[in-house]
């Protein structure tokens, strides 16, 4: 348990981890999931019941995650807006509840699905008790999200596209709720796999007016290139720096220990993207992401200031800039100080093989 000093008395910031999803799993049980979403959904149930059972009105709730990881804390973002936060008698229908949730995403009969809406009522109603335990105006502090991918993650190549396999909720995979305070989404500009392209955040017009805050800012970069994973890890460290420069108003952090993680191989944010088709992953299917090509107060996305010490860029982005219809982001204090001691150590290392496949295994979370 941490505590945030700044505060008299200090205020606790207990916190949760999750590991990641698929670990220690095999092929079969990841295409199983795929067609259920088993484990994701496993994922989002833990989550939901920790913070229900440790939850005091008044407190404040930040949710964080890469990757499928991602998807998982928007879905507990997206059940909290729901139904609130159960408290511990209540929870005793959790079990009820996220059962119909996952109905409604599989069902295509609007009479079963009227019946869910129905069944869910008594706790989706503005008085329902678990929505009245939270704050009815942002009952989400903050939800910060490295490469968010869809609710799956698995290659087309191994699901064939089954129709079922794409949602494991009847909520919106896009939607930003009116009941979040603040989103962040760092998204990558060198993924080119569809099976992991980006779900950007999309919110209404009347949450803008309300005062919620969202930033979707694009780095140079692949997947793990973002959330992290290589051993060269210049591109993560610097969308972690920018995580961290947005949040630290809120949030006690371990400076220190930020500190030590960059190890530079390159002057600041010039790292060569690493190339996400590698080994099998070349065979499988290939995507180019939208950009941000004029900007836009549904997703409100920038490019960030480090993207511009890249060798190369999309030629649609940089006519894009050149015209002035893209913002690239001024660098916050905290961003400034990382840049400015930014001092490269070490030369790139060749990753071998075995680390290759290491890499392959862990981003699809296969265990050969």
């Amino acid at each position: 348990m941490n505590e945030d000093t700044r505060f008299d008395p200090p205020i606790q910031q207990i916190v949760f981890y999750q590991s990641g999803i698929g670990t220690e799993r095999n092929l079969y049980d990841e295409y199983v999931d795929a067609t259920t979403g088993g484990t994701l959904a496993d994922k989002v149930e833990e989550a939901y019941a920790f913070i229900a059972l440790n939850y005091f009105p008044g407190d404040e709730i930040f949710l964080f995650g890469f990757s499928r990881g991602a998807y998982t804390a928007r879905m507990v973002a997206m059940f909290i807006g729901a139904i609130g936060l159960l408290d511990r008698k209540d929870m005793d229908n959790f079990a009820r509840i996220f059962i119909a949730y996952q109905r409604l995403a599989k069902s295509d009969n609007e009479q079963e699905r009227q019946l869910l809406t129905d069944e869910l009522h008594a706790f989706t109603k503005p008085d329902a008790h678990g929505l009245q335990r939270v704050n009815n105006t942002f009952s989400i502090k903050c939800v910060g999200v490295f490469e968010t991918v869809g609710s799956l993650g698995l290659p087309d190549e191994l699901t064939l596209d089954l129709k079922k396999a794409t949602l494991v909720f009847g909520f919106p995979d896009k939607a930003l709720g009116g009941h979040i305070e603040r989103a962040y989404h760092a998204l990558a500009l060198n993924e080119t796999r569809r099976d992991f392209d980006c779900a950007k955040y999309e919110r209404a017009h009347q949450s803008v007016n309300k005062g919620q805050i969202l930033k979707q800012c694009w780095f140079g970069g692949c997947h793990s290139d973002i959330g992290g994973g290589y051993r060269d890890h210049d591109l993560a460290d610097i969308t972690l720096i920018w995580m961290a420069a947005n949040i630290q108003d809120m949030l006690s952090l371990d400076m220190e220990y930020l500190r030590s993680v960059p190890s530079p191989v390159a002057t600041w944010g010039s790292q060569k993207p690493h190339n996400p088709r590698t080994g099998l992953a070349s065979l499988f299917f290939a995507t180019e992401r939208k950009l941000p090509l004029c900007m836009d107060n549904i997703t409100n996305e920038t490019i960030h200031s480090s993207v511009l010490e890249q060798a190369a860029l999309p030629s649609a982005l940089v006519d894009a800039m050149a015209a002035g219809h893209t913002v690239v982001e001024v660098l916050l204090p905290l961003e400034e100080e990382f840049k400015a001691k930014w001092i490269v150590k070490r030369e790139p290392q060749d990753v071998p093989l075995s680390l290759a496949r290491k890499h392959f295994i862990q981003d699809y979370c296969i265990i050969a």
